[in-house]
């Protein structure tokens, strides 16, 4: 229930990890085996010289054509890894928004605006849910969905609990935040913990 995509999210921290273990290895296989450290040798000789061979390849207009400092190929690269530091950079950001510290905010009179804060809900809303033995933890966060404050509800129940019982626990909780409040709030049911409970993981509630 934020901006960045999950499946970024998961990809970069895959890709990350995949990266971070094949450096480990191969710095790993260069202290113990002298022929890899030979072969590594060789590899990036020949690498060295490709690269070289590129950029004599590729002058810039005007230039000297034997030389490698004024390769157009540098300007290329240059312009990849800008390109490359504005998602990364789009990509932080991105993170941890869509909290909302307000769970209301209307111009309710001409003189000034009401607002209930969103921890006002939260902590109403776990107290309520944290009198229920059937469950282990709650968690009660509000996020801005659309324009609209929504709580998200997040509960770990005991095994052998009904999704069923669970709902009209929570129903029932916010029925009275919405009495207290004096307007309907939009909230999404997270269920999760013992075998029955599986088979209903997430319950919108409307």
């Amino acid at each position: 229930m934020n901006n960045t995509n999950r499946a970024l999210n998961r990809s970069v921290v895959f890709v990350a990890g995949l990266v971070l273990l094949a450096t480990a290895v191969l710095l790993g296989l260069f202290a113990t085996r002298t022929a890899i450290r030979d072969a590594w040798t060789e590899v990036a000789d020949t690498a060295r010289t490709t690269v070289v061979g590129w950029l004599r390849a590729t002058p810039l207009v005007g230039t000297d054509p034997d030389g490698t400092a004024h390769s157009w190929l540098w300007i290329a690269t240059l312009a990849v890894l800008l390109a490359v530091t504005v998602l990364l950079l789009s990509f932080i950001l991105r993170q941890g928004r869509g909290h909302s510290g307000h769970l209301i905010s209307e111009n309710t009179t001409n003189w000034g605006a009401t607002q209930v804060d969103s921890a006002v809900a939260e902590q109403l809303l776990q107290r309520a849910l944290d009198e229920h033995p059937e469950f282990l933890s709650t968690r009660v966060s509000t996020y801005r969905v659309t324009r609209d404050a929504v709580l998200k509800i997040s509960v770990t129940c005991r095994r052998g609990t009904s999704p069923t019982d669970v709902v009209h626990i929570v129903e029932q909780a916010l029925n009275a935040l919405d009495g207290l409040l004096g307007l309907r709030i939009l909230a999404l049911l997270q269920i999760s913990g013992g075998f029955r409970v599986r088979a209903s993981r997430n319950t919108r509630i409307p």
